[in-house]
């Protein structure tokens, strides 16, 4: 019996309504689901598989109606008739950075992002982790590009002028007779995937001088001293501005809506904004990659998106709190086996403590809502670990959603069908830790396909934005003395001036939501989460804009701050 006919045998034996085929190399799963769970499942089962190149699940779940896309409401023609030597579709970390690696090429590279914003979507929404790679498996993509990515990460975020802190990793264990065999397991998996720095394993008393409030329950721990963190957002708004600053281009609200392939090869992409005529187009659509791969005519992976969530919690907590970026595993097998990290207890970039995220999947490509089911779990794992965790702390909580494969590996490849496609899907975690190796060798390709050379003149370096809470009572004297706008404080919780948010306004690629000025400067990231500082921030955008008061989002289009009273009707 071939892999297909048993595999075949074994689906029918657990969910008799669904069908699978071979085609063109790839296994494709139909049918009706009447649990979404039941898709998933049968996705990772045909994935088990090891046999063939793809899967793509095309099961239907019973009674549900995908929701649309969220697409941008503008419509003009401003790309219209555009001719570029490279597109790439998505905006997010992996795009962004595909982008700045392309601007070192002497061509025309020109990324599409369907939101207001770079990084909106997962690479906004996740806990900034830099991963060191030691749940990896062998011979993965993740494993791959992380360590590629690893050996020059630091370098990139000073070049980037974006935040690092290398605080370490650490994994507590609450059965003291596992210490042997997870500090065996745990040195072979540092040794083999390379880790920075090893695993230490060590007892609770010397645990505890890294992790000061370790829980009870702890017996021991391993550290990982080479694990680190940086801001997401910010890092792909600088690697989006690098490459602008070298002359890439960058289309916010365009939306990609179909593409026209002939001879196996993309020779227009419809957009909101016009048609656009590339000669090569990278996928790096996150949870719709998939999508946009079909658009191309080189499927042959789907997404089934995942959801997480995450706590941040008061800068005033924060020293009772995890040191490292701490989670606990009760059990080996729990730890070696997951596909999700597990959830953590971090110190962020801006060194608020971080409680999250967990896994859950779900069918909407764009479910970001938050239940608070999700935060009682992780809170729940977490008190395990360290003492004083909190709900009470909470100062905000968001979701993001994974685009994971049901063979949870990224899918970095030329296309397969396609010949002037490049995918760069199924980018999960840790997708911000590997993205800037993954754009290498996906510049590589679209260079080699189109023989580009290298420009001479590149510049790695990308001026931050000003921090004047980092500066020095001198040089904020010296600052404010050239410049009064960055002595009166706009958000008082995170010391951000009105400077700071002026800069943000006029930054290469400028806000146009209080979000994106948000995701920039600070501004209504603290405690009150700009309940005092947001009607200052508006109003300074519309002075520095020259826009009407009520046409200034808080994010996306028509959520307003103000509305006109019946008095002014």
């Amino acid at each position: 019996m071939n892999k297909l006919a048993k595999f075949q045998k074994r689906l029918a034996k657990e969910y008799p309504s669904f069908k699978v085929e071979a085609k063109d190399d790839c296994l494709v799963l139909t049918g009706e689901a009447n649990a979404y769970m039941d898709k998933v499942r049968a996705g990772q089962m045909a994935a088990k598989t090891h046999y063939f190149y793809g899967i793509i699940n095309d099961i239907k779940l019973k009674g549900y109606k995908e929701k649309p896309i969220k697409a941008p409401s503008i419509k003009d023609k401003s790309l219209d008739g555009l001719k570029v030597d490279v597109l790439v579709v998505g905006g997010g970390v992996v795009g962004c950075a595909i982008l700045r690696e392309l601007s070192k090429y002497d061509c025309s590279a020109l990324l599409v992002e369907k939101e207001e914003d770079l990084a909106m979507g997962a690479s906004s929404r996740n806990d900034g982790c830099v991963h060191v790679g030691i749940d990896l498996h062998k011979g993965s993509k993740k494993l791959k590009y992380l360590i590629r990515a690893r050996a020059f990460y630091e370098q990139m975020c000073k070049d980037l002028d974006v935040p690092y802190h290398q605080d370490g990793q650490s994994v507590g264990f609450t059965n003291a007779w596992l210490r042997l065999p997870v500090g065996i397991f745990m040195r072979h998996q540092a040794k083999a995937n390379r880790v920075p720095g090893g695993a230490i394993v060590m007892g609770r008393k010397k645990f505890m001088k890294i992790e000061p409030r370790l829980a009870d329950d702890i017996k021991f721990g391993v550290y990982l001293p080479g694990g680190a963190c940086t801001s997401p957002y910010e890092l792909t708004v600088a690697l989006g501005e690098s490459a602008v600053k070298n002359g890439a281009r960058v289309s916010l609200s365009t939306i990609v809506e179909s593409m026209k392939v002939e001879n196996r090869k993309v020779v227009s992409v419809a957009t909101n904004r016009g048609t656009i005529f590339p000669k090569v187009v990278i996928n790096a659509a996150g949870t719709y990659s998939d999508v946009v791969a079909d658009m191309m005519g080189d499927r042959f992976f789907s997404i089934h998106p995942r959801k997480g969530t995450d706590s941040i919690l008061d800068k005033a907590a924060e020293p009772h709190l995890s040191k490292t970026s701490t989670t606990v595993y009760p059990k080996l097998g729990e730890y070696a086996k997951t596909h999700s990290k597990g959830g953590a207890v971090m110190p962020t970039a801006e060194r608020n403590a971080l409680v999250g995220p967990d896994a859950v999947e779900v069918p909407d490509r764009e479910d970001y809502s938050t239940a608070r089911e999700s935060v009682n779990a992780v809170f729940a794992k977490q008190q395990h670990i360290i003492r004083g965790l909190s709900q009470r702390d909470i100062i905000t909580y968001f979701s993001g959603v994974r685009a994971a494969t049901y063979e949870e590996d990224f899918v970095v490849q030329k296309g397969k069908w396609t010949s002037n496609a490049i995918e760069a899907s199924g980018i999960q975690s840790p997708g911000l830790t590997a993205a800037p190796a993954i754009a290498q060798d996906v510049a590589k390709w679209a260079g080699e396909m189109l023989g580009l050379a290298k420009k001479k003149n590149w510049d790695p370096i990308r001026k931050g934005p000003i921090r004047t809470r980092e500066l020095s009572d001198k040089e904020r004297d010296e600052l404010i003395k050239k410049n009064p706008a960055y002595g009166h404080i706009v958000c008082r919780c995170e010391e951000i001036s009105e400077g700071e948010i002026v800069d943000a306004i006029h930054s290469l690629i400028p806000p146009t939501t209080v979000d994106g000025v948000k995701r920039r400067a600070r501004a209504g990231m603290g405690r009150c989460q700009g309940g005092f500082c947001q009607p200052l921030v508006v109003s300074i955008m519309a002075r520095e804009e020259k826009r009407d008061l009520l046409s200034i989002a808080k994010k996306g289009e028509g959520k307003l701050f103000f509305r006109h009273t019946k008095e002014d009707r």
